[in-house]
Formats: structure tokens, C-alpha cells, sequence
């Protein structure tokens, strides 16, 4: 099963890498009109990707509405993808109150970060002797065109005194190659309420619980954006560097749970209701550049970056999940109890729905 699970997790990681990064290195870009326009913009462009990949991190917790018995333990790895609805893969540009300097060329319809099509250029201007001089220009990001996010999970549950679980998740810190490093961790609790309903306690094979759950994933990844991506003249001192710019980006996903099951001999069936709450931390640290118009000559104006224009840390932001950061979940699956050995899969219905499926040694 370790074998197996790093596996996943360097397929996780090659998915992650190479098409959330590959899209986040041209992040610097969005900040050229500016810190508030780029917060507004890279917020816009990444919203589905910490809404779906929170979703798989709240999937999986469970299997059963049965606890173990004291001392018993399981060890689950599952495998989970959300699907991005079709909705949240364009934004419309006019909805993100740039500034007045913004100037749209083409639809004002964009793809987000799973999104994928035509692409509008985005221009900031500033008039200068009654001259429009353009300070930087560029096409919005490429999105994806993937519509899902996949994530391994790997935990241990442990059966405490009362029909209680204490489950934990956790992934070391990893570096991957140059690209930029990840970790994850994760604690919940299953609780019995069967014992303290008298009707249900009757009721063989049925079982009936509480369960909630917080996992943390975080990552981080150098970024390379200088002003000759805008086609500026560097003209900052030494006291500005380029050179130390990173992203730091972090997901944190809660979810509480009513959990029903039958539990027979050979298969137990399994539904919950709930609710998901994610936020995504972001922020972007160093110095980037900014173009302003070197007015020194009036008759050669051209567009420069200097101490004063340049901005450092100009990203620190959380962003917030729908439904002012909840949203309800169903979710409906089975398992199969091979001796120790259990394979269990399901699915849960939600703004971003997720499959999971996944095998795991439960001694009860």
C-alpha cells in the first residue's frame, strides 16, 4: 500500500506541477497594472481550482458509520477527483472592477484556471503629453482545459474508548525535482450515535454516526517575472531584486457529516449528508515589476521599471469558498470486506462533485 500511495502521490504531484504551475509561472504578468488588479485577476483565474481540489480533500474520511472497537485500527488509502462544473471554467473580465487604465481587447469572457478557448488581451494605458503610451499589454492566461482535480489520501483511524475514531492524515513534506515542494496534513473524529438513540440501538446492522474533519495542504514554488516580460528598461538600483520571488499557496478544508450504514458480513452499504467549507491562502512574495513611462526625454517616452513603480509582497489574500464558504453534500457508496482487506468506493453529490474509490486493512 506505501508503494502504492507514492505512486499516487507522484502522479499527484507531476498533475499538479505541470499544469497548475505551468500556468501559475506566468502569474507575474497579472501584476503589471498593478497589486490590486492582479489580486482581483489571479483570484478570478484560480477560484476552481482550491474549490475542487478542497472537495477531495474533504472525500474519503469514511466508509462505514461503524467505529472500531478499542484498540482497533484501519489504514485507508483512497483515491478522489473532483469534477469542475462547466460554469466555473470563464469569468467575465467587466465583473472584476479593474481600473480605469484597463483597457479589454476582444470578449471580456476569459477561461479560468480549468478553463480553455479564445483569450481577451488586456492593456494598461496612461496618457502623456497628450499621448497614450501603453505600459504593459498581454493576453490573459491559458486555462487548462482539464476538468477535474485528482488527489491520493492515505490515513490511519484508530478506535478509541465510547464507539469514537480518531483518524489522522498526513504526507511529509516532498520536493519535487526543481518545480517547487508539497505536504499535507489532516485530523478527524467518528463518534457513535447509535448508542444514544434507544430505538436505533436496537436495530442490528445499522449503524449511525457524527463525523468531522479538517485537512491542510500546502505548497510553494519559485516564480521568474522580470521587466523584460513586459518589454520595460530596468531601471531599479540594487536595492530591488528580482530573483527572490515565490508563491505560496495553501488549502484548508473542514467537513461535518451524518453517516448511516448496514454493515453485513461481506458488504456494507453507506450514505452521509454534510457540508464542505474550504479557503485557499495565496500569496506572492518578492519583488515584481510594474511599468511607468520615463518622461526624462518627452520626444522618446518609453516604459520602465524603477524602485519607485516596482512592488514587493504584492499578493496576500484568502479566498473564500461559495455559499459564504459552505456548501452542502451528499454522498452514497459501498464496501466490500474481504477478511481484513476492504475496497470501498463512492460518490458525492455537491457544487464540485467527487468520486472515490480506494482499498484499505481495517482490523476491528
Amino acid at each position: 500500500m506505501k508503494k502504492i500511495f507514492f505512486t499516487g502521490i507522484l502522479f499527484f504531484a507531476s498533475f499538479f506541477f505541470s499544469s497548475t504551475f505551468g500556468q501559475l509561472t506566468d502569474m507575474g504578468r497579472l501584476l503589471s497594472g498593478g497589486a490590486a488588479d492582479g489580486g482581483k485577476l489571479a483570484e478570478a483565474y484560480l477560484a476552481p481550482f482550491p474549490k475542487a481540489f478542497g472537495a477531495t480533500l474533504n472525500a474519503g474520511w469514511y466508509n462505514t458509520a461503524r467505529p472500531h472497537r478499542f484498540p482497533g485500527l484501519d489504514i485507508t488509502l483512497s483515491f478522489n477527483v473532483a469534477a469542475i462544473p462547466d460554469d466555473a471554467k470563464y469569468f467575465d473580465l467587466n465583473d472584476l472592477d479593474l481600473s480605469p487604465s484597463a483597457n479589454i481587447s476582444g470578449s471580456s469572457i476569459t477561461p479560468t484556471f480549468s478553463g480553455n478557448g479564445p483569450r481577451p488581451s488586456l492593456a494598461y494605458t496612461e496618457t502623456v503629453n497628450n499621448e497614450q503610451i501603453t505600459l504593459a499589454e498581454y493576453t490573459m492566461p491559458q486555462g487548462t482545459g482539464i476538468g477535474f482535480i485528482p488527489a491520493p489520501t492515505l490515513q490511519l483511524g484508530v478506535g478509541l474508548p465510547f464507539d469514537t475514531d480518531f483518524i489522522i492524515r498526513f504526507i511529509p513534506k516532498v520536493n519535487i525535482a526543481t518545480h517547487g515542494n508539497l505536504g499535507l496534513w489532516g485530523i478527524g473524529i467518528k463518534h457513535s450515535l447509535k448508542q444514544h438513540i434507544p430505538v436505533v440501538r436496537r436495530l442490528p446492522l445499522i449503524n449511525f454516526s457524527a463525523m468531522a474533519g479538517y485537512t491542510k495542504f500546502y505548497t510553494g514554488t519559485n516564480l521568474n517575472f522580470v521587466p523584460a516580460h513586459i518589454n520595460a528598461v530596468d531601471n531599479t538600483s540594487t536595492m530591488v531584486s528580482f530573483d527572490n520571488q515565490r508563491m505560496e499557496f495553501g488549502v484548508g478544508s473542514f467537513t461535518a457529516n451524518l453517516i448511516a450504514s448496514v454493515d453485513i458480513p461481506i458488504i456494507t452499504v453507506y450514505g452521509s449528508a454534510g457540508f464542505n467549507s474550504t479557503s485557499t491562502d495565496l500569496s506572492m512574495t518578492g519583488w515584481y515589476p510594474v511599468p511607468v513611462v520615463n518622461q526624462d526625454n518627452p520626444e522618446n517616452l518609453y516604459t520602465q521599471v524603477t524602485d519607485g513603480s516596482a512592488i514587493k509582497d504584492p499578493v496576500d489574500f484568502r479566498m473564500g469558498n461559495d455559499f459564504r464558504g459552505i456548501q452542502p453534500r451528499l454522498t452514497a457508496g459501498f464496501k466490500l470486506k474481504l477478511t481484513v482487506l476492504h475496497i470501498h468506493a463512492d460518490y458525492t453529490y455537491a457544487r464540485y462533485s467527487v468520486f472515490t474509490g480506494g482499498i484499505g486493512i481495517s482490523i476491528r
